[in-house]
């Protein structure tokens, strides 16, 4: 039994830097939120997992300028809150960005907000990817849950 918490890896969630642990999530989907830098307005993007990957479903934003998706196989819509949603289906390895404040980078997963804007410094680069992780290592640190 003992080997079981050594050697079984389960598929997590993994946000990383050099300034701090890894936090894990649960492979669910997630929305990355921030505030554009020129805009001022409120943008998320919503990813799920498939095959070890980050699949972007869908952006949304207020305003179109710097960084607006060009190409979609749907129309853009509307949403009821002003939001333009655009189908992406853009299949990412991992994520990189920069942490801000300023722009109050967070993400969403289900009814939790992870405020990377408080956890990091201001301008740290952290990476988002899927990885099996040994079940020790989840119990031991890492998951979110466990350092609020």
């Amino acid at each position: 039994m003992l080997l079981f918490i050594f050697f079984y890896k389960k598929e997590t969630l993994v946000i990383e830097s050099d300034t701090r642990n890894d936090i894990y999530l649960p492979i669910e989907t997630f929305e990355l939120h921030w505030i554009h830098s020129i805009e001022k307005e409120e943008w998320y993007e919503v990813y799920t997992i498939v095959d070890q990957e980050l699949l972007l479903e869908e952006t949304y934003f207020k305003t179109f300028g710097a960084g607006v998706p060009n190409e979609s196989d749907t129309t853009a819509e509307v949403t009821e809150d002003g939001f333009v949603k655009y189908t992406v289906n853009d299949k990412y390895p991992n994520l990189y960005l920069n942490v801000s404040d300023n722009v109050q980078t967070k993400i969403v997963q289900g009814d939790q907000e992870i405020l990377l804007y408080e956890i990091y410094e201001p301008y740290t680069a952290v990476e988002i990817s899927v990885e099996y992780i040994p079940l020790i290592k989840r119990i031991l640190g890492g998951n979110y849950e466990e350092k609020r």
